[in-house]
């Protein structure tokens, strides 16, 4: 699981994979836009389970040779087995050479649809449930122009699209952590979902994630309700009260406990998302 999480972030972190093509263009890769065909497209986006219909992308083109159109080509990375997919052209973006005369900001999108097309991996194709995905899996997007002269551009700049869960990203905790013989104190912090699964992520336990404890909370994606499980250092129970996740607002209801010698630790408190 550490190992799975790290790759995660490994993922979401490094920017610049270098893109390896099976052919021996005599294509040019972009250094400059002296070289023409030069394209800055978005570098990293994730890819949120169940809560991303489209991922927009945009692509910077800067003034020079005219681009006619922008091949996009599309590769899957397993973080677990550590193979990747085949090699395929996604999508074709047409440019229109607009940027023959000033720089251009171009927009495009795609869906899981566009993602798993024509891509074999381990064997098979990516699952039609994107909720089966593993986290911390990714898709690189590399870009190849169509130049007015014919040539055709690899461009070094890439987009990298990691799997992650709706869930995932920064939030404000609220709350109260309660001891049994030390008494109520706030509970008022910056914590980070760290995705694990598509409906479950590891937070910071109450306020003693600098103690090292934590906890995964998983969501029921039928009832909203939250359960706790793979409490470290210490096992962490539901308390009586309810703990569920409000898809209104974004906001995490928590009611939880760990057993310690004098008695249970009770942490409640709300998760709030952080634009």
């Amino acid at each position: 699981m550490k190992s799975k999480i790290r790759m995660f972030l490994l993922v979401f972190t490094v920017l610049g994979v270098m893109f390896s093509s099976c052919t021996e263009p005599e294509d040019l890769v972009t250094q400059d836009a002296m070289t023409g065909g030069l394209v800055v497209p978005t570098g990293s986006v994730p890819y949120k389970l169940g809560a991303t219909p489209t991922v927009p992308i945009d692509v910077t083109v800067p003034m020079g040779p005219g681009i006619v159109s922008l091949e996009v080509y599309n590769q899957y990375f397993d973080a677990a087995s550590e193979e990747k997919s085949n090699l395929v052209l996604m999508k074709t973006v047409d440019m229109g050479s607009a940027n023959s005369t000033e720089e251009v900001l171009k927009k495009y999108s795609v869906t899981y649809a566009d993602l798993r097309k024509d891509i074999t991996i381990n064997g098979g194709p990516l699952p039609a449930d994107e909720s089966l995905l593993p986290i911390g899996n990714n898709w690189l997007l590399t870009y190849v122009s169509v130049l007015e002269d014919g040539r055709k551009v690899m461009n070094n700049a890439n987009t990298n699209i990691a799997v992650a869960n709706k869930y995932a990203g920064f939030y404000q905790s609220v709350g109260v952590f309660t001891h049994p013989t030390a008494g109520a104190r706030p509970i008022n912090e910056k914590k980070f979902l760290t995705p694990v699964s598509a409906y479950a992520s590891k937070i910071p336990a109450g306020d003693l994630g600098s103690s090292g404890y934590s906890v995964v909370i998983s969501v029921d994606p039928a009832t909203n309700n939250v359960s706790f499980s793979a409490g470290a250092p210490a096992d962490m129970f539901a308390g009586a009260e309810r703990s569920y996740f409000d898809p209104a607002t974004g906001i995490f209801h928590l009611h939880y406990f760990y057993v310690g010698g004098s008695g249970n630790r009770v942490m409640d408190e709300e998760l709030t998302p952080i634009p």
